[in-house]
């Protein structure tokens, strides 16, 4: 009757978990789990508290003042020191992709924020990183023309809009 009664109680926690997947999210191992993923070294801990507060206040800094004077702004900020160029991109997107699971700022997964932040916080010397913002063409007639922005260092594009790559963009600034 033990086992009868232990293979029930299964059975239900699996259909329960099957109609409620979310609940697994939440147990205690797969919260570590989760993290571990998200946070490699303790570094990362209060980098990641630092994007999000750009993330959260960039409309905000970006309406109240002039583009130039807002990329050389945060251009002078310090920024976190990297081994080399693709474990520093690799380090601010993994970080700044925990913001963008939250309601609030899923939104704002642009390429414009995705570009100013790594301007922002890549570690490259003055002068080998630019912040390009262009215009694509409507793709139908009649259409809208979409604005992409990215960041290229020492010449090479970081994390590049496809239409970017594809060479659909009129690069403006």
């Amino acid at each position: 009757t033990n086992r009868i009664c232990n293979n029930l109680l299964e059975r239900q926690r699996k259909e329960k978990v099957a109609k409620h997947p979310q609940m697994l999210k939440w147990r205690p191992f797969a919260i570590l789990h989760r993290l571990g993923k998200v946070f490699k070294s303790p570094g990362d801990i209060p980098l990641v508290f630092h994007i999000g507060y750009f993330l959260w206040t960039l409309p905000r800094d970006l309406e109240r003042s002039v583009l130039p004077g807002f990329l050389q702004h945060i251009r002078s900020a310090p920024r976190p020191k990297a081994d080399d160029l693709k474990s520093g991109v690799e380090r601010i997107a993994r970080l700044r992709q925990s913001w963008f699971r939250l309601p609030p700022l899923a939104a704002r997964n642009t390429c414009y924020t995705r570009a100013l932040t790594l301007f922002r916080f890549l570690d490259v010397p003055e002068g080998c990183m630019r912040i390009h913002f262009g215009v694509e063409p409507p793709r139908t007639p009649g259409g809208h023309p979409h604005g992409h922005a990215w960041v290229t260092a020492y010449n090479e594009m970081l994390e590049p809009p496809e239409p970017v790559v594809a060479g659909h963009v009129k690069e403006l600034y």
